[in-house]
């Protein structure tokens, strides 16, 4: 498990912060550098909707005359209708680009997590099934020699595990603890069989020092040396210039607006890296269910059990969509108890002590 930690800080904080407080600086358009774990498509500028009225471009550019949308719910930003709700670059506002470890989610950039780590906690993306800082909902440690096992701290790792530090890793596939703890591969290497072997992951190729998707980026398209001309559009590793006709033109990109997760339902209009996006829109796999930005398995999730929004009490266990005491506490009111020794719960729920609860026995 690796946490992301949230350091993209962008230069010009300027008027635009005000309108949009997470506003962290321009997205890159250009799409021709990636980290292993980043997005493989390049970035499009912005959403089409339908307008009247407009001389611009509904791509891009100035706009030289008055310009409306049809749809109430767009706004008009450099010559085209968008929805500040959703769009990367046009994020609460026109021209108020998320970072690229973001998603514009209800007119805000939030933390785009990963599929190993998909919750946010605050600014760190975290896997609450093993992250001992955060095991089973965010902000829940556990103690120190503790580990995170399922969501629930444990005293040892599982036997087909190892522990490194206060983490139970596989050492087989684990990138900073490959064949052993504290044995990371390079930035350009993925763990395989306990081994670091060259590449990049999600089918991503090495050109020089950066992991690039051949099939879509413009500077290498096709392989490491092909570049595309001016206005050319790199699509399944060919550079052409008009996208096929059942796909849309996005700013540096063609996308089906059906099924493509960084261009659902209008250009750039991310869904979440758990999400996928189905007849335009942005879903949840399997059971799972969207809850704000994440999507949750409403059985087990301690912040969403039975439901988005239904956290159980400290000490509980979400279990089949309900929530359980762990151990042999018992839930009083929102509470999980030790009624053993616990003076307000003395023996059962709500029965007070006024001396020392010992054994579920109240004495003077």
């Amino acid at each position: 498990m690796r946490a992301l930690v949230l350091g993209v800080v962008g230069a010009g904080l300027g008027a635009c912060a005000e309108l949009n407080p997470e506003f962290l600086g321009p997205a890159s358009a250009s799409g021709s550098s990636m980290s292993t774990t980043g997005d493989a498509s390049s970035s499009a500028t912005q959403g089409q909707g339908s307008m009247s009225g407009s001389t611009g471009d509904s791509m891009g550019g100035s706009t030289t005359g008055v310009t409306t949308c049809d749809d109430p719910a767009q706004e008009v930003c450099d010559g085209g209708c968008v929805d500040t709700q959703r769009n990367v670059l046009h994020c609460g506002g026109c021209n108020q680009p998320c970072a690229m470890t973001q998603i514009c989610f209800e007119g805000a950039c939030v933390l785009n997590c990963p599929v190993d780590d998909p919750v946010a906690c605050g600014l760190v993306c975290s896997d609450p099934e093993n992250d001992p800082a955060n095991c089973g909902q965010c902000g829940a440690p556990c103690a120190i020699g503790q580990f995170c096992v399922a969501g629930a701290c444990a005293d040892a790792c599982p036997a087909d595990v190892t522990p490194c530090g206060n983490l139970c890793v596989d050492t087989n596939t684990d990138h900073d603890h490959c064949g052993g703890c504290d044995q990371p591969c390079g930035d350009l290497q993925v763990c395989v069989g306990s081994s670091c072997v060259d590449g990049c992951g999600g089918g991503l190729e090495i050109c020089g020092n950066t992991c690039v998707d051949t099939q879509r980026d413009e500077m290498h398209c096709g392989g490491c040396t092909g570049k595309c001309a001016p206005g050319e559009i790199c699509e399944l590793g060919s550079c052409i210039s008009e996208c096929p006709a059942d796909q849309s033109e996005c700013p540096a990109d063609c996308a089906d607006l059906q099924n493509d997760p960084d261009n659902c339902g209008a250009c750039n209009h991310h869904c979440f890296a758990t999400q996928s996006c189905v007849a335009g829109e942005c879903v949840c796999s399997g059971s799972k269910l969207a809850c704000g930005n994440t999507c949750v398995d409403t059985n087990k999730s301690e912040l969403h059990c039975g439901g988005c929004n239904m956290p159980c009490p400290a000490m509980a266990q979400c279990m089949s969509g309900s929530c359980g005491c762990l151990g042999n506490l018992m839930q009083c009111g929102d509470s999980c108890v030790n009624i053993n020794n616990d003076e307000a719960h003395c023996g059962g729920c709500d029965m007070p002590c006024d001396g020392t609860c010992n054994g579920g026995n109240c004495s003077n």
